[in-house]
């Protein structure tokens, strides 16, 4: 990894930021994007500090809102003339409440899906830009085969903590597999790295954290040995595709009818969004 360009979304706390550590000790060129600015420039300065690599920065964005993610993509554009990684771990457990966003997006919806869905997009000028651009998104629920309501997709009929888990895995198994289809010169990877005892767990409704801190604790796993799997991905030669804990191959395949349907459904959206 020394000397690529990395892009890692959620990079100061929990999984990103453990994988921030581990890249930037092996030379990448590190950008971290997070919402908070004080907590964005402590996790910059930490990693170069514990790392001895400069080359760590970071920029403050809101990826809750799409008209967010053009400006973004020009500041990353300004930095880096290619983009060798990008790593979407943005995401988290969310309001126990359905919430929706400025833009009226449930807020899990928005960060988990349409933000990796719109960034990609508008970066993909950059990555082509690499002789060998590697995009991985980190799916809380990994490749959930479970079908996809299109009338629920925002908890409009139901909504739970998990189901928008369940929801934000499905929606990244469709667009990683649209990548992989539309983008043969892009390694996309989508990897589950199961319960991690990450910060979240202190801001989870109180059900979600007794179970996490007492029997959850027995198969639970350290946001650094999530961020090995994801830099074992990066570095090593595995295909594209999807993977869980150990960097267990997935096979997953879902219907071209759903697909389909899910990507009008999103082009609709973003383009009322973007209006």
């Amino acid at each position: 990894m020394h000397d690529k360009n990395i892009l890692i979304t959620g990079g100061t706390d929990g999984m990103g930021k453990a994988t921030a550590h581990q890249l930037a000790k092996l030379g990448a060129n590190l950008l971290l994007i997070g919402r908070n600015q004080t907590k964005g420039e402590a996790a910059a300065a930490e990693i170069i500090q514990a790392s001895g690599n400069s080359s760590v920065a970071y920029l403050q964005a809101d990826l809750s809102l799409v008209h967010n993610l053009p400006p973004l993509a020009e500041q990353i554009r300004q930095r880096f003339d290619q983009l060798d990684g990008l790593i979407h771990c943005a995401g988290g457990v969310f309001p126990p409440r359905r919430t929706l966003t400025s833009e009226s997006v449930e807020l899990s919806f928005a960060v988990q899906y349409l933000a990796r869905h719109v960034l990609t997009q508008t970066l993909l000028d950059r990555l082509c830009a690499s002789p060998r651009p590697q995009v991985l998104c980190l799916a809380g629920g990994g490749a959930a085969h479970k079908p996809l309501d299109m009338d629920n997709l925002m908890g409009e009929k139901r909504y739970s903590i998990m189901g928008a888990v369940q929801i934000s895995s499905v929606t990244n198994n469709l667009l990683t597999l649209d990548w992989i289809e539309h983008y043969p010169g892009i390694t996309f990877y989508n990897y589950g790295p199961g319960f991690v005892r990450t910060g979240m767990i202190a801001r989870s409704p109180l059900p979600i954290r007794l179970m996490l801190n007492t029997v959850g604790r027995l198969f639970s796993r350290t946001p650094d040995q999530a961020a090995n799997d994801i830099v074992g991905l990066l570095t090593g030669d595995l295909p594209g595709g999807f993977y869980e804990v150990g960097l267990r191959k997935n096979e997953l395949s879902l219907d071209q009818a759903t697909r389909a349907a899910f990507r009008r459904h999103t082009e609709s959206l973003i383009t009322r969004l973007a209006a």
